[in-house]
């Protein structure tokens, strides 16, 4: 394991132009929802795992003072351009240590699946824990493994054909070892062809045009299977990115452990009943001071 976590650094620009802004807009709805309405205005934010920061202008132009950490230097790059206003840490969340206090963070975009051991998801809890104040909230984000075993079956689920470039994502999952990656592909194109090369090439991108509609979902993934017999000259880049599922009550315990209180689980929706459909969203406070004085007095008037 490196000491941090860096392996977006080779599709950062991809994520930047297409995943990043696809994701951020039902993020921002939830956090609108569960997290905005307790902290305080002009209230110091972490967004863990940030990304490229799409998230992150917005809040500030809402007022908060917000702080992007991810391990990805090149993911910075791209959101120091996109929020500029921003404070950015380059750390690894199992290990980061901030010397501001905040009054909430949150990690979207299930960021977390990515930490492949209870122990490693313990030591983010935990950095997270220490940096927050008392009483502030913590959101997150994971797939979870009834989801994960559900849709992430080794077929492809989204993909775009552009001009310059094509990608493509793949998720696999093992149930029985609750492992399992996604495949990102990446064609990027090469010098523009000549004669009647360049008159094929206006056909194809056409028909990629076309099947850029969204009721051509199906069809565009069954083309971007076989992109090199359309492209041949395109270069090609496959990146595999590990994940672990995660049970839900085995993440509720060990925040627990950790200290958070008042565990509640959403879908991005809202629903409280988490299904195979949707990811889980936990939502978590870290007690107030007054809360840890009366469960103290509480405990020692137990015992005695």
């Amino acid at each position: 394991m490196t000491d941090r976590y860096t392996d977006y650094n080779n599709w950062a620009w991809l994520y930047n132009e297409t995943v990043g802004p696809d994701y951020s807009q039902p993020q921002l709805n939830l956090l609108k929802r569960v997290f905005l309405p307790h902290i305080p205005d002009q209230g110091r934010i972490l967004d863990l795992c940030c990304g490229t920061g799409q998230l992150i202008q917005p809040l500030v132009n809402a007022g908060y003072q917000v702080t992007g950490l991810d391990g990805s230097e090149e993911m910075l790059t791209y959101a120091r351009q996109n929020a500029p206003q921003a404070t950015y840490l380059l750390e690894d969340a199992r290990q980061f240590e901030s010397e501001t206090a905040f009054d909430g963070a949150f990690s979207t975009s299930a960021s977390l699946n990515h930490l492949m051991s209870l122990t490693d998801l313990r030591q983010v809890f935990e950095r997270v824990y220490a940096t927050l104040k008392s009483g502030s909230l913590f959101v997150f984000d994971l797939n979870h493994p009834g989801q994960l075993k559900r849709w992430w079956r080794g077929q492809p689920t989204e993909g775009e054909i552009r001009r310059r470039y094509a990608w493509m994502i793949t998720p696999h999952y093992d149930p029985q070892n609750t492992e399992g990656a996604f495949i990102v592909k990446i064609y990027q194109a090469g010098h523009p062809p000549e004669g009647l090369g360049q008159i094929l090439s206006f056909l194809r991108r056409l028909l990629y045009k076309i099947l850029s509609h969204p009721r051509f979902i199906g069809l565009r993934l069954k083309l971007l299977q076989n992109f090199n017999r359309f492209e041949p000259h395109w270069q090609q880049l496959t990146l595999t990115y590990p994940i672990k599922g995660h049970s839900i009550d085995a993440v509720k315990d060990t925040l627990a452990q950790v200290g958070f209180t008042n565990i509640d689980l959403q879908t991005i929706d809202g629903h409280s009943e988490i299904d195979n459909n949707h990811s889980a969203h936990f939502i978590c406070t870290k007690p107030s001071s007054v809360s840890l004085t009366n469960a103290s007095t509480q405990a020692n008037n137990s015992i005695a």
